[in-house]
């Protein structure tokens, strides 16, 4: 069976497996406050070339996207999001359980724009409404399309015009940062904007996300705000060990989603090599393509993967998903089914 359903379907890499054993006669203290993790915290700012950052390990990318959207922020404010958002379909309303609206905006292909924004922002005008504070956006996107970094700073330029904060979602930060399109590096993102978070779970890791807060003044009460929130890891020196691991290894973040590119380009030529139409243009280790229901059933009885959406004209969209587990043998399989 080909499994290209999601990017979060083994356990870890090795070196992780590896280092996690090493430490299992290890006592250490919790909650974060360990060697692990201060050691992580230290590589990881090195890495992002600032130390005026608070680094937090989270269990997961909701428990990110709620700590990152929601702090700083009063009930009455919202947030500004594409309506794909993660935030919006896919955490069973995590963000209004804690007294945040989402305002959606419709985009073409998952991404804001300053227009969108202007356009957006100018409809909250009257004390009956929410008053926007902090701009989502994720970057890949969930329609596997990626930010340039000029896309990202004119965002972040309009966020600061207009007291906004902006959240970036990176549970896939990886593959975006080895996609052609980013053209930004690790030690950029601190610069452009106020929080993001770096995935690990969709990256090689057991679980966990980083979240990275760079504004002052979403630090206020963090820890608090995470306790609260049930994202305040008691064996937090699992996390620590992981990301120390990979942030210690040469190109050790990027690694792995360097290889799921390459895997998901080869893919990308070769469905469109045999006739068949992407949905969306390659950009990331996403990979959609228009299908039909006898196709599908087809590709089913070999392969694993997900009906996505469809398009204007009712036709299947599957989605194609790879890590850095697959193999050629793994891309060549899947494209002989066609």
């Amino acid at each position: 069976m080909y499994f290209f359903v999601s990017d979060y379907n083994d356990i870890c890499i090795p070196e992780v497996l590896d280092a996690l054993k090493d430490a299992i006669d290890e006592k250490n203290t919790g909650y974060s406050f360990d060697k692990h993790s201060k050691e992580a915290e230290d590589l990881i700012k090195k890495a992002l070339k600032n130390e005026n950052l608070d680094i937090h390990f989270v269990p997961g990318g909701t428990s990110a996207n709620i700590l990152g959207v929601t702090a700083g922020l009063r009930r009455q404010e919202s947030v500004l999001a594409p309506v794909t958002g993660h935030i919006q379909g896919h955490e069973a309303g995590a963000i209004e359980a804690n007294g945040i609206k989402i305002e959606t905006i419709m985009t073409e292909d998952g991404k804001l724009t300053r227009k969108l924004l202007e356009e957006k922002l100018s409809y909250f005008n009257t004390e009956f409404m929410t008053v926007p504070k902090t701009v989502y956006i994720s970057n890949t996107t969930e329609v596997g399309t990626v930010y340039s970094k000029n896309e990202i700073e004119d965002i972040y330029e309009f966020c600061m015009e207009n007291d906004l904060y902006l959240y970036i979602d990176g549970a896939r930060m990886a593959a975006a940062l080895v996609s052609e399109t980013f053209g930004a590096d690790l030690s950029d993102l601190p610069n452009m904007c106020d929080c993001f978070s770096l995935g690990g779970t969709k990256n090689g890791l057991m679980f966990g996300e980083v979240l990275v807060i760079v504004n002052d003044e979403l630090k206020k009460g963090f820890l608090n705000l995470k306790k609260q929130n049930g994202a305040m890891l008691a064996k937090g020196f699992v996390a620590g060990i992981m990301f120390k691991t990979m942030f210690a290894m040469e190109d050790g973040y990027l690694k792995g989603a360097k290889h799921a590119h390459e895997m998901a380009k080869k893919l990308a030529k070769g469905i469109e090599e045999r006739g068949q139409r992407l949905f969306m243009p390659f950009y990331s280790n996403q990979v959609f393509m228009i299908s039909n229901e006898e196709q599908i059933a087809c590709l089913k009885k070999d392969a694993a993967f997900e009906v996505f959406t469809e398009t204007k004209d009712k036709e299947p969209v599957v989605r194609f998903v790879t890590t850095y587990r697959t193999t050629e043998e793994d891309i060549e399989g899947l494209l002989n089914i066609f």
